[in-house]
């Protein structure tokens, strides 16, 4: 049965798959404050910078790969500053830290989007696989967090892009899904020790998000419609979902709150049995 209700929803809303959600800038407490991205490359990371230069921060686009951040930041305009960092070096997290507080201040976020998947059987993970899934998806994580909570001011926020994989489990992921559990643990310890001197810290955990990585998987298995079905909003993630989520938890709209792992999924994870496919990474 159709209501009126149905019908001003149908014919006045717009359509969500057409919406831009940073075209017409964003005002939400964050204007003029200098944030830092970890992580520049297309998708998630590019989509998180570009939704803080809308919300008016001076943005620092880092990576290990300069050329890349430079090009993610020259697309952003003059709000976007490209500079180098290896996350696994302690060292040049600090020196990448030092030259965001020498040219702007004590940064109000600093949002840690690099992390890695590698897809196999438990059977034929390597040594290789499990440190190198550790070190990127946790270990550095715990080196810029420690880096990075010398320098936020107060009301400062750390915040991690986890993963759903780290908060239910899924096959043929091991090493990825019990780092990035470790990760979570991280953020929620961390919320809990840094709460006294106003120094938030959270996660997101996204879903299925079509990344330049996801669409070339859909590419070859011509699984991507089966994707979205599975997701009860029956569509994929978006990059601008994941950024939007971490531009909340950086401004004061999220000022209470700390230890969190906030999922964004399309509802994924709360439908019985799980919306997602078990071979979705």
């Amino acid at each position: 049965m159709i209501t009126d209700l149905d019908r001003v929803l149908v014919e006045c809303l717009p359509n969500r798959r057409e919406m831009q959600p940073f075209a017409n800038g964003l005002k939400i407490g964050l204007e003029g404050r200098p944030v830092v991205v970890v992580g520049a490359g297309p998708g998630i990371g590019e989509a998180t910078a570009r939704a803080f230069v809308a919300a008016g921060c001076t943005t620092y686009v880092a990576d290990i790969d300069l050329a890349v951040a430079k090009e993610t930041a020259g697309a952003l305009g003059a709000l976007a500053e490209a500079v180098h960092v290896d996350v696994l070096s302690r060292d040049s997290v600090r020196e990448m830290l030092s030259q965001v507080l020498d040219r702007s201040g004590p940064p109000a976020a600093v949002v840690n989007v690099v992390g890695i998947a590698r897809g196999k059987p438990f059977s034929k993970v390597t040594d290789d696989d499990w440190d190198t899934m550790f070190n990127l998806n946790l270990r550095q994580q715990y080196i810029v967090a420690q880096e990075a909570v010398r320098l936020l001011g107060t009301g400062g926020s750390y915040i991690a892009i986890a993963s759903l994989n780290g908060v239910h489990s899924s096959p043929d992921n091991l090493p990825y899904g019990a780092a990035k559990a470790g990760l979570v643990s991280l953020v929620r310890s961390l919320g809990a020790e840094l709460a006294s001197i106003d120094v938030r810290v959270n996660a997101v955990a996204p879903g299925i998000v079509e990344t330049p990585r996801m669409r070339e998987l859909f590419e070859t298995t011509g699984r991507r419609a089966e994707f979205a079905e599975a997701v009860p909003m029956k569509r994929l993630g978006t990059p601008d979902d994941i950024a939007g989520a971490a531009v909340f938890l950086a401004s004061p709209l999220s000022s209470y709150i700390t230890g969190q792992v906030i999922v964004v999924d399309g509802g994924a994870s709360v439908k019985y049995p799980l919306a997602l496919l078990t071979d979705a990474h």
